[in-house]
């Protein structure tokens, strides 16, 4: 991997990786593109007279300062940053000086069948990891019975058998085989959604007994002694049935854990209509502000907005050497990505491919837009005459509605604000909303 900031286009495509940054040391090989030293402070949303915490200070306030298990929600639209400034906050040395901090992160491969029971199963199982790398748990602990009561309800006589006194082999081969069932097993699935519906206490009971003891330990070795755990990418939870499983009809599931705990959610979620208090634990992240209003034009250029155009060039400082972009060219990166630091990263890696394809040393805005080309066409992709006109009417009165809440989700609108939130469509698509406006006119 190559150093920052990189000299050649080659080694800039490396760099522009948009992976998040990772902030605490690791044993594993640094990895260049997640060195914490690229990161660059997003700019405050609006000017105003006096400077205003950002999300991530509140949140960080919350934590610190609630004296129960507080539980705090992270929302953002997709790319937004969300999983670097979690990763930004585990190292923070006030966070880590007043909680042992315990990170969760679920895989891709779980994504699309998540509810409330395997979120809890999986929160157990990483207690129960970070508790035996630490030497934080002790065999005789009541979490051990209850965790044998599960391994029968769930594997039987002849399962995996999470015997007592046993912290070893026996229960890792527990979490590991259950993980691996309900990626692969819908009848897994069933079961646990069942286990889930009928005897969620045990879940919640052996979260309660993993905490206790990890706690316990951590006080008598003289560490801080409050769990804190972060939980990311439960907002890659899409599908409608899911995310109302997990985020209202269990959303208290989430909510009793006698811990404090971050968690993620996919953007949009309101937790019901009755749940207020939980909405004032919501802190949300928005693309840097790039655009205005402009049902007028088709065109994102017209509707740019230039103030925030100094950090996405401080953005691509960190990693890329002066002359390896023109300025055009990072200007319409920053337009058509919608102020979306991801999708800026995926314009300026797709405008170096094209330099490289020509034999240029230089992405210019001529490259850019043939790159802004690929990724239309890309973004394209399994759209239909009806999602043209939800997008067309979006455009038009920059509002959405309940019912068409995926398509931010799926990036095809984004969240845009000044003073209120509003909504427009992916910059990369108005041309072809255009196309299809003409054509419904001429019709």
């Amino acid at each position: 991997m190559p150093k920052a900031p990189a000299t050649t286009l080659d080694d800039a495509h490396d760099l522009l990786d948009p992976r998040p940054l990772e902030f605490v040391p690791t044993a594993k090989a640094p990895d260049a593109a997640a060195d914490p030293s690229l990161y660059t402070e997003p700019p405050p949303m609006e000017s105003t007279e006096r400077k205003r915490p950002g999300p991530m200070d509140r949140i960080r306030a919350r934590l610190l300062k609630q004296t129960n298990p507080t539980k705090v929600f992270l929302s953002g639209h997709v790319g937004s940053g969300k999983s670097t400034q979690i990763n930004r906050l585990a190292a923070d040395p006030q966070m880590r000086q007043a909680f042992t901090i315990v990170q969760l992160r679920f895989e891709e491969q779980e994504w699309a069948f998540l509810d409330a029971a395997q979120v809890l199963f999986r929160m157990a199982g990483a207690l129960f990891e970070f508790g035996q790398e630490n030497k934080l748990l002790n065999e005789s602990a009541r979490w051990g019975k209850i965790l044998k009561a599960l391994d029968e309800k769930l594997l039987g006589v002849s399962g995996v058998q999470a015997k007592e006194g046993a912290v070893g082999l026996e229960i890792n081969a527990f979490f590991v085989k259950l993980r691996t069932d309900l990626k692969l097993s819908e009848a897994r699935r069933k079961q646990f959604r069942v286990i889930g519906e009928t005897q969620q206490s045990l879940l919640q009971d052996l979260i309660a007994a993993l905490v206790d003891d990890i706690e316990t330990n951590l006080v008598a070795a003289g560490r801080a002694g409050s769990v804190l755990m972060l939980i990311d990418d439960l907002d890659k939870v899409r599908g409608a049935e899911q995310q109302q499983d997990i985020f209202e009809t269990n959303l208290n599931a989430l909510l009793v854990p006698p811990l404090r705990a971050l968690y993620t959610t996919p953007t949009g979620v309101a937790f019901g209509a009755t749940r207020a208090d939980v909405r004032q634990q919501l802190e949300h992240l928005y693309p840097i502000r790039t655009l205005s209003k402009a049902a007028h034009t088709f065109d994102p250029a017209q509707a740019y907005v230039p103030e925030r155009f100094g950090f996405f060039v401080d953005l691509l400082r960190h990693r890329a050497a002066p002359g390896l972009f023109d300025e055009e060219s990072v200007r319409l990166a920053a337009i058509y990505s919608g102020g979306v630091i991801r999708d800026f990263f995926h314009l300026l890696r797709g405008g170096i491919l094209i330099a490289l394809y020509n034999e240029l040393d230089t992405v210019d805005a001529v490259t850019m837009r043939e790159a802004i080309r690929d990724a239309r066409f890309r973004e394209s992709a399994g759209l239909y005459a009806p999602d043209y006109g939800v997008l067309l009417d979006v455009h038009r009165t920059h509002e959405i509605s309940e019912g068409h809440r995926r398509y931010l989700d799926l990036s095809r609108i984004l969240e845009c604000y000044n003073d209120a939130v509003w909504f427009e469509v992916n910059p990369l698509l108005w041309s072809l909303l255009e196309r299809r406006a003409h054509s419904a006119g001429a019709a």
